[in-house]
């Protein structure tokens, strides 16, 4: 049974909304957010190819990618080695990526989207800057659905669930990042570059892995002209532009635009050095330290 919490929150229109701890959405009655509830917990959406049952759209989405890859049949790209589930996916593809035609443009800056929805986003993202700021932490969010997900974080009796590998500990976001990460255990999810021979633990990261190698960069930044061959790659460059920092100490409340810079940083408060010269020993706090240094018994064999 899957529990969901309802909290009434206070706004500065005094309205109440409800919100669902499961997803972040958010609804102006209790009435609708129960309604809502029954998406969580029932499964009604079911498999064609073998018959499990599903919440929501995305889950079974995922599930087909996950288990059923090989029996999917897809439609493959005439310009390049793009793959898609349907007729309708590979016409906009080719009509966005090769012939950069889209039903919706920017008037700022000529960026074209599928759908006013991404418009709308964009615009107020982009070029009126709008943003959604966390009155409990200060955590700053340029999407509202993840400012949403992340506000009830710091509801009282909000219980967040842990997907922990049992092999290494290892905690995921999902149970479907789960079980990807679990085949890496059992040696059954390896994906090879055909370029280079390298191992990757999953398909979406030998697709990354591959852009490497071609320079492809499919995301474009909403500020310049760079692009990066992932959206991650791209989320942390934007934030030199917006000067979001979303990872804070909690020891000096100084703020990070990446959680690897602030592991590195709370090493200074901990004291922890994990990289040591092989010939004096002495420790260091990053490796770029270490290649630094400069060991005066390195210097004398020199």
């Amino acid at each position: 049974m899957i529990y969901v919490h309802f909290r009434k929150r206070e706004h500065s229109d005094e309205s109440k909304i409800f919100y669902c701890n499961l997803c972040g959405k958010n609804y102006p009655n209790l009435k609708k957010l129960k309604l809502h509830r029954k998406t969580h917990n029932d499964k009604n959406i079911p498999c064609e190819l073998c018959g499990k049952k599903f919440r929501i759209n995305s889950l079974l989405e995922k599930h087909k990618k996950l288990d059923h890859l090989k029996e999917i049949k897809y439609f493959n790209c005439q310009h390049c080695d793009k793959k898609c589930r349907n007729t309708t996916q590979l016409r906009l593809h080719i009509e966005n990526v090769h012939l950069n035609k889209y039903k919706f443009y920017c008037s700022k800056c000529q960026r074209g989207f599928n759908h006013q929805s991404g418009l709308n986003k964009h615009f107020q993202n982009v070029h009126k800057n709008v943003r959604f700021t966390c009155k409990y932490c200060n955590k700053v969010f340029r999407d509202q659905q993840y400012f949403k997900s992340h506000f009830i974080t710091h509801d009282l009796n909000y219980k967040q669930v842990e997907f922990r590998c049992t092999e290494c500990s290892k905690v995921l976001k999902c149970q479907m990042s789960l079980n990807v990460h679990m085949k890496s255990h059992s040696g059954e999810n390896k994906n090879v570059c055909d370029i280079c021979g390298k191992i990757v633990t999953s398909k979406s990261s030998l697709k990354h892995h591959i852009r490497t190698h071609t320079g492809e960069k499919p995301f474009p930044c909403n500020y310049c002209e760079k692009r990066f061959i992932n959206r991650k790659h791209l989320v942390t460059h934007e934030r030199v532009h917006t000067k979001e920092k979303p990872f804070i100490c909690k020891i000096c409340q100084k703020g990070f635009t990446q959680k690897g810079t602030l592991n590195v940083h709370m090493r200074y408060h901990t004291g922890v050095k994990l990289y040591d010269c092989l010939v004096c020993s002495k420790k260091f706090v990053t490796k770029t330290l270490l290649k630094d240094h400069h060991c005066k018994g390195t210097e004398k064999s020199n």
